[in-house]
């Protein structure tokens, strides 16, 4: 018996569900997804991986160097709203082209950056792919994939953001080894590029993919559903997560080098961890979420999983560095994997015109976390000279994200279940 969504709205009958499509066709499309994900999130984790280096460089301060990472997810949040009502009016495939191309322009005035200010200006320009990376790619699930295939293909799709952070951990330290910081972000912006380029060839003919025939132009510019209370209480429990994850994954490697003494490469290698952990537990989640664990149960387990990993970087001041390998995996498991089950949630339970835009909301709470998580993080690291304060805020913040997703909202009484049924 598969398990019950959040729910899942009753659509107009102008819109028809997604045809199964082919295998080479599905992986091509998958591809796109992945790469989509990486470009959309990459620069967010070079800052933290490139952090020591930066900090040498530019002369800069830790609170300075998250203020950068702060400029990357507020642009995200607060044009993700807009970027999602985009989606819905030119088609996922013009919107992951786009995405590709402004990835790539951020990491070139990243590799160009000699100040704070420059950095900032990289970060505003990564800062819209950010926020535009999950509307765009759950709009072209939900027009694309057919149901019962969608949580394995959203997991999939939710690894490209730990491949992300597992490529800038495992290349960006030997790339600047041989050049640069600054020739290490120049090569990834050549590669998403390239990514650009693949998606527009991959996606071309399909009809599907953008917003062209008159009903889907009628479906995008017509009456839009309410926002239902459900999407509001995700994007409540996206916030608290985005700040709590954001205040431990940005600083993680830096905290490994100052406080416990690990190499440079090791604390880089500890962010490749988190991205493999996080790549199986996104797929295993968003899986587990359409056919057997109700997503919102699925949240609270993992939100409170985040709570005992912070507890858990508390003990490593005193137990040593050693114990940073298993967090690493905790850290993929409770603060990773969650956003697979919230962005399947979506594609599930909207109708595929408003995709988009509920997806936009819930980015704006996550990447707003992210944005006052970060500077915040740095700032009590500078005036206090410890991280302790740190790990006990974020287990604050995850324990709150588990009471809010406990309890249903009045809305939400009604539950389908997830699997087969005509929604999109």
């Amino acid at each position: 018996m598969p398990p019950p969504s959040f729910r899942l709205i009753a659509v107009s009958s102008v819109e028809s569900m997604p045809l199964p499509l082919s295998r080479s066709r599905q992986n091509v499309l998958t591809l796109v997804l992945i790469t989509t994900m990486i470009a959309s999130t990459f620069q967010m984790f070079a800052l933290g991986v490139l952090a020591a280096p930066m900090l040498e460089d530019l002369g800069i301060s830790r609170w300075a160097l998250g203020l950068a990472g702060a400029i990357n997810t507020l642009v995200g949040s607060l044009t993700a709203p807009i970027t999602g009502r985009i989606t819905d009016r030119i088609g996922a495939r013009r919107s992951v082209v786009m995405i590709g191309l402004l990835a790539s322009c951020g990491m070139t005035l990243m590799a160009l950056s000699s100040s704070l200010w420059t950095l900032a200006g990289a970060s505003v320009a990564s800062g819209i792919p950010q926020g535009w990376g999950n509307p765009a790619t759950n709009a072209l699930i939900g027009q694309s994939i057919a149901p019962g295939q969608r949580g394995t293909i959203t997991g999939i799709k939710q690894s490209g953001v730990t491949l992300a952070l597992f490529l800038s951990g495992a290349t960006l330290p030997l790339l600047t080894q041989r050049s640069s910081w600054q020739g290490a972000a120049g090569v990834f912006a050549g590669v998403f590029a390239l990514f650009a380029v693949f998606s527009f060839v991959a996606t071309s003919g399909s009809s599907n993919l953008s917003q062209t025939s008159p009903q889907s132009r009628s479906l995008a510019a017509g009456p839009k559903d309410p926002v239902p209370t459900y999407i509001w209480q995700m994007a409540i429990f996206a916030l608290l997560m985005g700040t709590s994850s954001g205040a431990i994954g940005r600083f993680l490697p830096l905290f490994a080098e100052e406080v416990l003494g690990m190499g440079r490469t090791p604390a880089g290698m500890l962010i490749a961890v988190v991205g493999i952990g996080g790549i199986i537990f996104r797929i295993g989640v968003a899986r587990l979420a359409e056919h057997r664990v109700a997503p919102r149960r699925l949240l609270l387990v993992l939100s409170v999983t985040a709570v005992g990993t912070s507890f858990l970087l508390l003990a490593a001041h005193s137990v040593g560095s050693w114990l940073l390998w298993p967090i690493a995996i905790l850290y993929a498991f409770g603060h990773i994997a969650w956003n697979a089950v919230v962005n399947l949630a979506i594609i599930t339970s909207v109708r595929n015109a408003d995709a988009g835009r509920f997806s936009g909301i819930v980015m704006l709470g996550f990447l707003f976390g992210l944005t006052i998580g970060t500077p915040i993080t740095g700032w009590v690291v500078d005036t206090f000279d410890s991280y302790q304060p740190v790990w006990i805020g974020a287990a604050t913040l995850a324990a709150v994200a588990a009471a809010v997703i406990s309890r249903p909202p009045p809305d939400d009484a009604e539950r389908l279940p997830a699997q087969g049924l005509p929604q999109q």
